[in-house]
């Protein structure tokens, strides 16, 4: 068990790994546990919950207690070491202790990739009562919001039910009632022949059709469901984009999305898979009925695209625009990466979250437009004035034009809230359209609004000011975490 200082080692079943950790050079000093910290989030393609401390011991007790919340995490933890290390006794005795806590695995690792295939992309919000539900009261606890291969890896260290049946079978059946019909068909087909394997066909079908008369946890309520599109320029060219995605069904546990694989084409290439990512996320969640909101996280050069007014659906004889049918807003790529602006940012969303817990919309004294071109003026406004949480652009923000410096103004001031005109953010109608988004009471919050305005759009035509608006609307409590954000490297 833990005190307040760190870990108690004489009493957990990790301090055998601690204590031949403690034997490597690399983690000897802070920096070079540092480095292997940051190695890990790059294998990993996530930020691990990890606590610094100057003392040793506890910073890699935190290190492994952290690696182990993952089915892959002790793995790669072995992998990055072995790279520094190359081989040294003391890598051997580290990498037969993890070999000894890692389960035997009873399943080809080609059957596990076309399970984990068929998975791919699909939300289940409520995995971790599934988990429970299969693995019985008396199994440990998930410590955190999980995915299907970590639940699958846990499954695999409990002993079989009596009836021989493995626990993973007997989970992926479940996952069968939870997913539409031709999903579940191609997961029974595997299960079918997993069971033929082991010899539990028999059992099998009895736990299927004690599954279609049995009262099982029902599925979450409506809720907020996330799909995340980070989109940014690939190879020197200019001409082909890089697009990651993220998607969460439900947040009410907390923001733990799932990433899915990335994808890199031209723009049309990257607006048809956007729409299939789109198309799917509909499809997969229409069960639980949620409110889905599309983010796009774009970089400085990006951020004018017209996102909104992609289509949402692959064929269709009638394009709909993507913003006529969900919220869409995007987000910043520059910000999210910079962790010295998240301070401000933060202090700022929570006061814009205040004002629409409140009056359900934004305070006029808490929006500001620029009125002259100085942006040193623009910064000093900003630092004044702590309770601006909106900034309505006075030009769109193309690469070298005002628009530019102003965004990157307001996003080192923390401004969680942008709007403007892609193409004239003087014209009246414009000035118009921001009043009844920002500061008009009325259903709904911003990306809402946002929604029905475009929707309104459609019918009036091309010209009508709600087709040309951009809500930047970033939410700090949300992050992803991008793998190589930097920009690529020129071809010598």
């Amino acid at each position: 068990m833990g005190t307040a200082e760190g870990p108690n080692p004489g009493q957990d079943l990790l301090w055998p790994l601690v204590e031949a950790l403690q034997r490597l050079s690399c983690l000897a000093e802070l920096s070079g546990r540092n480095l292997i910290v940051r190695m890990l989030a790059d294998e990993l393609g996530a930020r691990l919950p990890i606590e610094e401390h100057a003392n040793p011991v506890f910073h890699v007790y935190s290190i492994v207690d952290a690696c182990r919340q993952r089915f892959d995490g002790l793995p790669t933890l072995v992998e990055v070491l072995d790279r520094v290390e190359q081989g040294s006794n003391p890598m051997r005795r580290v990498r037969a202790i993890v070999g000894s806590m890692t389960a035997l695995e009873i399943w080809p690792q080609e059957e596990r990739d076309r399970l984990f295939d068929l998975l791919r992309g699909v939300v289940i919000p409520d995995i971790g009562d599934i988990y429970r539900f299969v693995a019985g009261p008396e199994s440990r606890e998930l410590l955190r919001q999980t995915t299907f291969p970590e639940v699958f890896l846990a499954l695999e260290m409990l002993n079989a039910q009596p009836d021989g049946l493995p626990k993973p079978l007997v989970f992926v059946e479940y996952l069968a009632t939870r997913v539409r019909f031709e999903l579940a068909c191609e997961l029974r087909r595997w299960a079918d022949q997993q069971a033929t394997r082991f010899g539990v066909v028999a059992e099998l079908q009895t736990v299927r059709r004690r599954f279609a008369h049995e009262s099982l946890p029902a599925p979450p309520p409506r809720s907020h469901a996330y799909l995340v599109l980070l989109l940014r320029p690939e190879g020197p060219t200019g001409e082909n984009y890089r697009l990651c995605h993220w998607a969460q069904l439900d947040i009410s546990a907390g923001w733990h999305p799932d990433r899915g694989p990335d994808f890199v084409g031209d723009l049309a290439a990257i607006r048809w898979r956007v729409a299939e990512l789109v198309e799917t996320a509909a499809e997969d969640w229409a069960q639980y009925e949620p409110e889905i909101h599309v983010e796009f996280i774009l970089s400085r050069e990006l951020l004018n695209l017209e996102v909104d007014r992609w289509q949402w659906e692959t064929e269709t004889p009638v394009p709909e625009p993507v913003g006529c049918r969900f919220p869409v807003v995007v987000r910043s790529l520059d910000r999210m990466t910079a962790g010295k602006w998240h301070g401000h940012w933060r202090t700022r969303w929570k006061k814009l979250q205040e004002q629409l817990g409140g009056e359900g919309m934004i305070a006029k004294n808490s929006s500001h437009r620029p009125e002259t071109d100085d942006l040193l003026k623009l910064t000093a406004i900003f630092e004044r004035e702590p309770e601006l949480v909106s900034l309505v652009l006075g030009d769109p923000p193309e690469v070298g034009r005002l628009g530019a410096g102003q965004v990157q103004v307001g996003l080192r001031a923390g401004v969680p809230v942008m709007v403007w005109h892609r193409e004239d953010c003087e014209s009246a109608e414009f000035i118009e359209i921001v009043e009844t988004l920002l500061h008009q009471d009325g259903p709904g919050d911003v990306p809402q609004r946002a929604r029905r305005v475009r929707a309104s759009a459609l019918a009036e035509g091309a010209d009508h000011v709600g087709n040309h608006v951009t809500i930047l609307w970033d939410d700090p409590d949300r992050l992803v975490v991008p793998r190589n954000v930097a920009p690529p490297e020129p071809v010598l």
